[in-house]
């Protein structure tokens, strides 16, 4: 009975605590209600972001800008949060209602930009300059920096001409082409010094921001290299707080992409015999009776792989602040024995002597392996693994590549030789800006900076086939090196004073600079080694041996001036010139003078916008001014002369040719632009972009023409012609959907070009033979049309092709003249796309992102090479599987497999626009409670997809590539790990 009282006391007890326990619980929770309310406008906010502090536990703003939750106790902490607001934190303290007033933030505008020589915040700036989304360089795995770059800017063209380990074979520009013959490469400015390496030199996970300066305005401050724009790219600086340590890696492989579909050996065979009945050689027939054809790009290509392992430290305090890191790559090409290998290390630090003196150093120190040659590739007509007759021998009975594949023709080397050679390519780096600063203390805002760069490479490369290749056997081993050393000098004096006066403010920056610039190196050729043991270290033993040597140097002296007013954030002035002299320009000419003026209203910030609900952000911008393309070779205004050695009686003395005329008023070529852009924002930062319009005009372009032979020399480099370029640029980023748990963002832009011709050399003649045409673009297809296949049914008598027979291509008479001939070529198609365009979207739900970025190029129309006549006579080369004419296969689509079908070299054009899904990146972010548990200040995994597909009426390998038949365009999958502790 007893323990009957007891079991019944402890049911009774804890139905008591079930029943008055939550009621309890709920006693403790407080439900708050409140508004929120725009500051400046007294307006209410809908869609604002309600959170209990350290809890899930949140809801949002109706349209009246009010909200109603439950916190669990009165000491909560409520978090308001909304986009371009400044946040908030409120304790609710027993309060049962409460009023929230959020301030508009202008983050964005007062974000600071690297400009040349100094920084702006983005709300003063008057040019067109343009930066890079932070995610683009944090979200992916990238080898260098244009990889980064291509689609995600407008007005800037990245373009992969092919493809390869190393990954330095992409090439940029920004707003099209301007010059005919000289580069169109933008000026590279690493952490405020010019830089003339490889692109692959400069780690990513190093760079801390990407600007671009597009306009005359904003590339104007350097003078004679500014015409084709600047990439200002600043590397990550330490900064106050304890030391993080972090560790950025990723691992991934590669796949080729596409590939076009080439004749297979059987369809070859069938092919050759069908154009030229009894051409196949014995060993062809050898090798076709034995069915044991060589999958050539089988055995050329693989798997590719690439890793890279980075790490970092970084911190400082008041006075001293640094950034550490060590980064290791790892790329191995899906071709075979394309390995590259970087190692680099980066010391960024900044220290306070005294109060009034600064010191830092950016400096990185690379070591570069890329030896070893890959399988031989090549476009149509060529011996490469590609276009290789498949009816040879890659391998002998040993197993060894063949060293005459093809027996019967021994003009062909096996394309796998190159793996066979002996190959040492290394490369030691050092790059290095040092800087000091003085705040000059009798003048507040007045200042005083000395910037040194140092950069210095060496490099070596080493070349031998040996007697197991065809290049070895026929010279008795073969030898090729070369060592190269060069060294870039830059001292900068640069003078800054910022100062603000009531509603006035006005900097000014002066500088003087000295630049230098020295290459030499050295060469040497050796054939006929009496073994192959020592390979090339063994030069002095070879009966034949042929040195060579180079130097050059070059001297660039600048002085610059640039002044920025703006009176009440409201009206803004910009005023640059710079003048530089440089070594390799005429001697009646070496100095050029650039100067631009920009300005800018802030429309956002006049009386009238004040109460708008809709636009948070309007500026106007308007610029015009010169700059300078250097165009002009170190000693090409010199008069030069050639070795031509004679023989004098037995021996062999040293001889001299001019090959040059002296040109002694030989400049740079000049561009004139004049840019307007609006900078726009709507919804409180929802929707934000610019927009610029833009013409140029190049003059005193660089150009080869025709002159009297008289002087032994029979042409001469003179400034002579013109161009004109314009165009549109829209960028655009914007928060779609934004909510406590999802968010979607978006960044794309878009950019039309358009360049021309406007003059040669002064006799308003086109050049046909350089396929240069006043008033159509600078690149552009020149040619007979192609109309289509001369078919039984047609009358051939009246054909204007002489000899014409069905089946041949059909060109078309242009002038009605009824003769085919030259006059019959006409410009087939623009070479410059009609339109570029970018889009990325970021899909986020809680801890999980996924980044879809999307790429397109369109209005390209370009003669496809591959559907080029290129196997030559006897059929030596393969070829792309083509609907060809025939009796029974009437088609328009193609001549019939004959020679001479198409005398007159018609080319068959193909649209070369493309959409490529470019990248796609799914990343999880670790939780904070997980973070503390492990001690982790940040743990993020993510895998990357790299060019996952390609959209395109294109049948070549790859309508971004120049070279169809190089190394293959490779779609990558990447696992990458992000800690920081």
């Amino acid at each position: 009975m007893h323990k009957f009282n007891c079991l019944r006391r402890s049911l009774l007890f804890l139905l008591f605590i079930l029943f008055f326990l939550p009621v309890a619980l709920m006693a403790q929770e407080v439900n708050v209600r409140g508004t929120v309310t725009d500051q400046t406008k007294n307006e209410a906010l809908s869609g604002v972001s309600v959170q209990v502090k350290g809890t899930q536990r949140g809801t949002t703003t109706d349209s009246l800008g009010k909200f109603s939750i439950m916190v669990p106790s009165r000491k909560a902490i409520l978090t308001f949060n909304y986009v371009g607001y400044a946040g908030q934190e409120q304790t609710v303290s027993g309060k049962g209602t409460v009023n929230i007033s959020l301030s508009p933030t202008t983050a964005s505008l007062n974000e600071v930009v690297v400009v040349g020589y100094g920084t702006q915040k983005r709300k003063d700036i008057t040019g067109s300059v343009v930066s890079l989304d932070r995610q683009r360089l944090d979200n992916l795995p990238s080898s260098n920096f244009y990889q980064s770059l291509e689609g995600a800017l407008p007005g800037v063209t990245v373009t992969q001409t092919s493809s390869s380990a190393q990954g330095n074979n992409m090439t940029i520009q920004i707003r099209g082409k301007n010059s005919i013959t000289a580069s169109n490469n933008p000026l590279i400015i690493l952490d405020g010094i010019p830089y003339n390496g490889l692109i692959s030199d400069i780690t990513p996970s190093d760079i801390g921001s990407i600007d671009v300066l597009k306009d005359a305005s904003a590339a104007a401050i350097y003078g004679s290299r500014g015409s084709n724009g600047v990439i200002l790219i600043t590397t990550v600086k330490g900064k106050n707080g304890k030391p993080v340590i972090t560790y950025d890696g990723f691992a991934g492989i590669q796949k080729i992409a596409h590939l076009p579909t080439l004749l297979s050996p059987t369809e070859f065979y069938a092919f050759k015999q069908y154009r030229e009945p009894g051409s196949i050689t014995p060993s062809e027939q050898a090798v076709y009776d034995s069915k044991k054809f060589p999958n050539w790009l089988g055995l050329g290509t693989r798997t590719g792989a690439r890793d890279q392992h980075s790490v970092s430290i970084r911190g400082g305090n008041t006075n001293t602040k640094y950034f550490l890191s060590l980064t290791y790559l790892d790329s191995k090409g899906v071709a075979v024995n394309d390995h590259f290998r970087r190692g680099s290390v980066r010391i960024n630090l900044e220290t306070n002597i005294t109060h009034w003196l600064s010191f830092g150093t950016n400096t990185q120190l690379n070591y570069d392996d890329n030896s070893g040659l890959p399988a031989t590739f090549g476009g149509p007509g060529t011996a490469g693994v590609f276009y290789m007759n498949p009816l040879t021998t890659a391998f002998d009975s040993l197993g060894k590549p063949t060293i005459y594949p093809w027996p019967d023709d021994v003009s062909f080397g096996n394309p796998l030789a190159p793996t066979l050679a002996n190959n040492q390519n290394n490369r030691y780096k050092v790059f290095s800006n040092d800087y000091l600063l003085v705040k000059l203390p009798f003048i507040p805002g007045l200042s005083y900076r000395l910037n040194t760069g140092v950069e210095y490479q060496s490099s070596v490369n080493n070349t031998y086939y040996g007697r197991n290749t065809r290049t070895g056997v026929q010279n008795g081993g073969s030898y090729t090196g070369s060592t190269s050393t060069q060294r870039n000098l830059t001292l900068e004096n640069l003078l800054n004073y910022d100062h603000t006066f009531g509603k006035h403010s006005i900097g000014f920056t002066g500088l003087y600079s000295y630049e230098m610039d020295n290459t030499q190196g050295t060469t040497l050729a050796a054939q006929t080694f009496p073994d192959d043991i020592l390979t090339y270290y063994q030069a002095n033993v070879a009966l034949s041996v042929q040195p060579g040597a180079s130097y050059v140097k070059t001297v660039l002296v600048s002085q610059m001036a640039r002044i920025n007013y703006g009176y009440d954030s409201r009206y803004l002035l910009t005023l640059t010139g710079r003048r530089d002299g440089y070594s390799g320009f005429g001697v009646d000419d070496k100095y050029g003078f650039f100067p631009s003026v920009a300005a800018g209203w802030n429309i956002i910030n006049e009386k009238f916008m004040a109460n708008n609900k809709v636009v948070s952000n309007l500026k106007l911008r308007l610029s015009y001014g010169s700059n300078g393309n250097q165009a002009v070779d170190p000693y090409q205004t010199l008069a030069r002369l050639s070795t031509r050695s004679y023989v004098d009686s037995t021996s062999t003395a040293p001889g001299y040719l001019p090959t040059t005329l002296a040109t002694p008023d030989l400049h740079w070529e000049t561009t004139n632009t004049a840019n307007i852009g609006f900078d726009f924002g709507f919804f409180g930062g929802r929707l934000q972009g610019t927009i610029d319009a833009y013409s140029a005009h190049t003059h005193d372009l660089l150009l080869t023409r025709q002159i009297s032979s008289v002087e032994g020399v029979s042409t001469i480099l003179q400034n002579i012609g013109k161009t004109a370029n314009k165009g549109m640029e829209l960028g655009l980023t914007s928060i779609n959907m934004k909510d406590r748990d999802f968010t979607w963002t978006s960044s794309g832009n878009i950019s039309f070009n358009r360049n021309k011709v406007v003059e040669l050399y002064g006799d308003g003649k086109n050049d046909t033979a350089s396929q240069w045409f006043i008033g159509h673009p600078i690149d552009v297809s020149f040619g007979y049309v192609f109309n289509g296949v001369w078919q039984t049914k047609d009358n051939l008598s009246a054909s204007p092709q002489p000899g014409v027979q069905p089946g041949y291509a059909k060109i078309k008479d242009l002038n009605h003249d009824g003769v085919i001939d030259s006059r019959d070529r006409t410009i087939l198609g623009s070479l410059q796309p009609k339109f570029i365009w970018g889009l990325g979207n970021t899909f986020k739900y809680r801890n999980v992102s996924l980044y879809i970025f999307l790429q397109g190029v369109q209005g390209i129309e370009q003669p496809n090479p591959l559907f080029t006549d290129n196997v030559n006579s006897g059929v030596r080369y393969n070829t792309l599987k083509k609907n060809w004419w025939t009796p029974t296969n009437p088609t328009n689509d193609y001549w019939a497999n004959a020679l001479g079908a198409n005398t007159f070299g018609a080319q068959i054009l193909q649209n070369k626009s493309f959409l490529r899904v470019k990248d796609i990146n799914l990343s999880y972010d670790f939780s904070p409670r997980i973070l503390r548990s492990a001690r982790l200040d940040k743990l993020k995994l993510y895998l990357e997809v790299r060019n996952a597909f390609t959209f395109t009426k294109w049948t070549g390998l790859d309508p971004e590539l120049s070279d169809q038949g190089g190394i293959p365009l490779q779609r990558e999958y990447v696992l990458g790990l992000n800690v920081s502790l």
